[in-house]
């Protein structure tokens, strides 16, 4: 029988080609104070663009020097350090998993919906490094769909019964906790919220099993430094996956900084900082420069039962940088392709370089934001 993922891939690329197929388009409710976006189905057609790196006003994307996660160019002492891989952890959210650690310290994050309306993120790690990260959870049918443009492998700490072999089929390897003895439990949490690594002794393990390597070879999206286009007004920002996770994003200086809504905790209404802690017990706030929204089509993996969000097609983006935003549509031909941003006049979005954190979510989520 022919994996779900696979099925749902060839799906998704065949309603792409498909003129009659309908594509997300986008609702606005504006008021005065707060603009909150729903979505609905149209008729109209996207063009598809290929789109990779791209030169101007001063910026050029330099695969050797600058980091595809968020546009930056690094010191010499990261950069000569490549080639080296991408390595993705998937890390808990669960209200007992808070807070984290180390992903702090990751290149780039990537917010994934889970069962029971809870989120776990994709922690990258490619030039920077964590010696204390987790806890550490199990894979997701989305993960590989993610990580594999980059060439990167998955480590988790297990699967649901028949994910591990869909995920390698698609090219994605990985390593779990029975096979990364650089895993550690620590004490003073219960499993499963327990499980930690040190991405480098992990990096040491992987280069040791010879596992597949494919350095990155372009950004996750375009960077670049024209944001002429972009609208003031976007000093909070609200992202509701459901209705027991909302996250609130609030501008301090310009960095956004990470407030959380978990509808299972006993203040389910109130948004608390949403911090990380370090190993010898420093708590601070999660924060990122630029917020960029991407919805998509959800569906229940065959093998699984899953709730996973498709990453492969079109659909409706968001993206936050210093109180600024912008609207358009994200589109993706294949897994092996970064995703592509265009704003609603069907032009290129340029994400400012910068930290990043990245939401995917389903069609059925609510995204907002104001000036304060």
């Amino acid at each position: 029988m022919k994996k779900s993922i696979l099925l749902i891939m060839s799906l998704i690329l065949l309603s792409c080609s498909t003129p009659e197929v309908e594509d997300e388009t986008i609702v606005e409710t504006i008021s005065e104070s707060e603009t909150t976006i729903t979505t609905q189905s149209s008729s109209d057609d996207v063009t598809e663009e290929s789109t990779t790196t791209s030169i101007i006003e001063n910026f050029k994307f330099d695969n050797e020097k600058m980091s595809p996660f968020t546009g930056i160019e690094l010191p010499p002492e990261l950069w000569l350090k490549r080639p080296r891989r991408v390595i993705s952890f998937k890390i808990d959210n669960n209200i007992n998993s808070r807070p984290q650690s180390g992903i702090q310290e990751s290149d780039a994050v990537f917010e994934i919906l889970v069962e029971g309306g809870m989120t776990r993120f994709l922690a990258f790690f490619y030039d920077k490094v964590s010696t204390y990260l987790g806890p550490i959870r199990s894979a997701r049918p989305t993960d590989p769909t993610i990580v594999r443009p980059y060439g990167g492998v998955l480590v988790v700490s297990g699967a649901t019964p028949g994910l591990l072999p869909q995920i390698r089929e698609l090219g994605v390897p990985v390593l779990t906790e029975q096979t990364a003895p650089s895993m550690f439990r620590i004490t003073d949490r219960k499993a499963p919220h327990n499980l930690y690594s040190d991405t480098e002794l992990v990096r040491k393990v992987v280069d040791d099993k010879g596992m597949a390597f494919n350095a990155p070879a372009y950004p996750i999206y375009t960077f670049g430094n024209n944001q002429d286009n972009w609208t003031l007004g976007s000093a909070r920002v609200i992202v509701k996956y459901s209705e027991f996770t909302t996250i609130v994003w609030k501008l301090d200086g310009t960095q956004y900084s990470r407030f959380i809504i978990d509808g299972y905790s006993d203040n389910k209404d109130e948004a608390v900082a949403h911090n990380f802690i370090t190993r010898d017990g420093y708590e601070d706030i999660l924060q990122a420069e630029t917020i960029v929204v991407m919805q998509g089509p959800i569906y229940v993996d065959e093998a699984t039962t899953l709730p996973s969000v498709l990453t492969v097609g079109v659909g409706p983006v968001y993206v936050f940088n210093n109180g600024k935003y912008i609207e358009g549509t994200w589109r993706r031909t294949d897994i092996d392709k970064p995703f592509s941003l265009f704003d609603n006049d069907q032009n290129q979005i340029y994400v400012p370089p910068s930290t990043q954190w990245v939401h995917i979510m389903p069609m059925s989520g609510e995204i907002s934001w104001s000036e304060s």
